[in-house]
């Protein structure tokens, strides 16, 4: 299970708005011998992420939160957001470098990555409504 510490904002039905400030890796970013991520996602990320989570438990605003997501989750996410696109990509524009050159090879690919973001995006709205894939409250 993938944790991490957040505030409730706001609450609702069952449900809350959470903030959650965006943590370094390493822990190592204040030191001089740091890699520097944080420094850049600072340039980027200044506000802590708000995100709606299941609340089970009926948490108050101002409360201090576990919030949780299924090990599994993250894993499908990432294939269907990531692999599924660059995959039909690369078929794409292999099929069309087969079949006739650079240019059928160029539209192969930008067709094969139209074909992945629609597959990827489908997955993504049959599991929308699915407790497996939405993050929740902990303790």
């Amino acid at each position: 299970m993938i944790e991490t510490r957040a505030k409730v904002v706001e609450t609702g039905m069952g449900v809350a708005l959470v903030e959650a400030e965006q943590q370094a890796g390493c822990g190592h970013c204040d030191s001089t011998k740091g890699c520097g991520k944080s420094s850049m996602s600072k340039l980027f990320c200044t506000k802590p992420r708000r995100f709606e989570v299941i609340d089970p438990i009926g948490k108050k605003v101002g409360d201090e939160v576990w919030i949780g997501v299924q090990d599994g989750a993250l894993l499908k996410s990432s294939i269907a957001v990531y692999v599924v696109p660059m995959s039909t990509f690369m078929i794409g524009a292999l099929l069309g470098n087969a079949y006739g050159g650079d240019a059928f090879s160029a539209l192969g690919g930008l067709i094969g990555l139209l074909l992945g973001f629609y597959v990827s995006r489908r997955y993504s709205a049959s599991n929308r409504g699915n407790i497996r894939f939405q993050p929740y409250i902990l303790r």
